[in-house]
């Protein structure tokens, strides 16, 4: 009699839990976006919601039904339409300047004659590896693309966890990555990432974007105290308030001219990355600057964990006989304005000097794997202008330069057979 008592609460309890993650699930449908929208972003899209995360820019610009800074497109692909659909972060959505990499891309092609070529922008800000794989299984495949661009940025891009078949999915997830909970309600899922601000999206601004912005309508003389007690309150209390001072001081006047107002590539301060700064400058761990420590203390085990997910993307469009394509977006520091600007503060240049250097691991060993590499550090080396101070991005220029080798690559990509 125990036993039944025991198996009938067990299964009692099942169905309660099944009866609650249906109602949830069917609640959430009332306030989740639809799908693809809720399969690609974190956010619901507005102005004010990228503007205040992506460092207050006053321009933001529209974005579509799906919450993709890209043209209404159908699910279903016209008839006599060869479609490119590129995959990859900010660099493709692109929210600093007047028109996304996809955005000048068509209309390279369009001005070539190539009308009846389209491209559809899968670029989704602070996600990586995992999310692109998961973006083009669960979205990208069906949207019945000719090639496929995943566009990987040296920068931040790097895992250390690996794809494999034996993955033991989280309880819960970002989508379009797995979770126990996405597997039975996604827009549950969708609803609690959202509102309990799980995602990598924004996780580092802690609201100081709009107290940023604030400092930098005052008079040059009154801008670094202030910045120095933000950053102190907000980030670092326990840290001394000369050294701080010390750190972000070090540009002189110069750091301030790249913030002044200008008609394009304007630049943003922000908190989060100064604070960056002020832990890079002052850490107690070994941070290696000359190229000699750097190649010594790279980690190749990142590389190969995200080799993974980057195979496991062309094994993807391989089956279903796509031409498939990485571009691999470089480090800033292949910019010489970029480098000059960020001199003054060697430790905190470690990391992206570092990056560098696993660009170049990653692009040989995709090369040695047969996958084709469109290197944009070919064309953007050397070429001051090309990348924002402040975030690390495309400058208009940068964008541009990308842009073209991207459409030379992909038309030798469609005439190879």
């Amino acid at each position: 009699m125990k036993h039944k008592r025991l198996w009938f609460s067990a299964i009692f309890a099942a169905l309660l839990v099944a009866i609650t993650l249906a109602g949830l699930e069917i609640l959430s449908s009332f306030v989740v976006p639809p799908w693809p929208a809720r399969e690609l972003r974190p956010i619901e899209v507005s102005k004010n919601a990228v503007a205040s995360t992506l460092g207050g820019a006053p321009a933001v610009p529209e974005y579509n039904s799906w919450g993709l800074r890209d043209r209404e497109h159908p699910l279903q692909k016209p008839a006599g339409i060869s479609r490119t659909v590129l995959v990859g972060d900010s660099f493709l959505e692109g929210a600093f300047v007047g028109k996304s990499v996809g955005a000048r891309l068509e209309e390279i092609w369009q001005a070539e004659g190539h009308r009846d070529w389209e491209v559809m922008s899968l670029g989704i800000s602070a996600t990586g590896p995992p999310q692109y794989y998961y973006r083009i299984r669960n979205i990208a495949l069906s949207l019945q693309p000719d090639a496929l661009v995943l566009t990987f940025y040296s920068g931040n891009d790097f895992v250390s966890d690996a794809l494999s078949p034996w993955r033991i999915s989280p309880p819960i997830a970002e989508r379009p990555r797995p979770s126990w909970l996405g597997a039975v309600a996604p827009r549950l899922t969708w609803l609690l990432v959202n509102r309990l601000g799980l995602s990598e999206f924004g996780r580092a601004n802690k609201g100081t974007t709009d107290a940023a912005q604030e400092i930098m309508k005052k008079p040059r003389a009154e801008r670094l105290d202030a910045m120095v007690r933000l950053i102190k309150t907000r980030y670092y209390p326990e840290k001394d308030e000369k050294v701080i001072r010390e750190i972000l001081s070090r540009g002189g006047d110069k750091f301030w001219d790249r913030f002044e107002p200008r008609d394009r590539d304007q630049e943003y301060l922000q908190a989060w990355w100064l604070a960056g700064m002020v832990d890079w400058e002052t850490a107690t761990w070994t941070v290696p600057v000359t190229p000699a420590e750097i190649e010594q203390s790279m980690d190749k085990r990142q590389v190969a964990a995200t080799m993974t997910w980057l195979l496991g993307a062309r094994d993807l469009a391989r089956e279903r006989g796509i031409k498939f394509l990485i571009a691999l977006a470089p480090v800033g520091v292949v910019d010489p304005s970029y480098a000059e600007f960020w001199r003054p503060w060697p430790r905190y240049m470690s990391y992206p000097r570092e990056n560098e250097a696993k660009h170049r691991l990653l692009r040989a060993a995709l090369e040695a794997q047969g996958v084709t590499v469109v290197d944009l550090e070919d064309d953007l080396k050397g070429v001051p202008g090309t990348y924002r101070v402040s975030d690390g991005h495309w400058t208009e220029l940068g964008t541009e330069i990308a842009a073209k080798r991207l459409a030379a690559a992909l038309q030798k990509l469609r005439e190879a057979r």
